[in-house]
């Protein structure tokens, strides 16, 4: 009786079961915790290379440029600007019924000169308002004019100095109403 046993187990017919080959699958677990941080690298290592090397900022050639061409700082000449703030004066041949609102930039030369035009700050408004006053709305309104405005008041302004000449007059604000 153990032979038929025997003869039965091993019978031909019958395939003899072997486990399957195991294949490592990737699991989303795997690829959170290695993919992405792989992946936020890469993309960094890319933004630093392209904004360094391939397409760098104004910034950065303009300081590159500086420091190649002149090892020195370069300094600007200082600039003395003079601010008479929120004139409001009324325009001739309006009855008081417009007005103009307007802040005037007087550039000098020197330090001496804008706190000699600080001391007389009072004569500088009187002759702002009186050269604003005279001129009607159509020299004020017509932007061609302002350039003869502006040599006007520098004039004016040069014979009230005494230590210096107004370089350049600004207008910062220059509204009519």
């Amino acid at each position: 009786m153990a032979k038929e046993s025997l003869a039965s187990d091993q019978r031909p017919d019958t395939p003899v079961s072997t486990p399957p080959p195991t294949v490592k699958s990737f699991s989303m677990k795997k690829v959170l915790i290695f993919g992405v941080p792989i992946f936020l690298i890469q993309v960094i290592v890319i933004y630093f290379l392209v904004t360094k090397f391939i397409f760098p900022s104004n910034e950065t050639q303009a300081a590159e440029k500086t420091t190649e061409e002149t090892p020195e700082k370069i300094e600007e000449p200082v600039r003395h600007v003079y601010v008479v703030g929120d004139l409001i004066v009324n325009p001739a041949g309006t009855n008081g019924t417009r007005f103009l609102l307007m802040t005037v930039g007087v550039e000098v030369d020197s330090l001496q000169t804008k706190v000699e035009l600080e001391k007389k700050d009072i004569q500088v408004r009187d002759a702002l308002i009186s050269i604003l006053a005279s001129k009607g709305l159509d020299q004020l309104g017509r932007v061609d004019q302002r350039e003869v405005l502006r040599s006007e008041i520098a004039q004016k302004l040069g014979e009230i100095l005494v230590t210096g000449k107004p370089k350049n007059v600004y207008f910062g604000k220059f509204i009519i109403q």
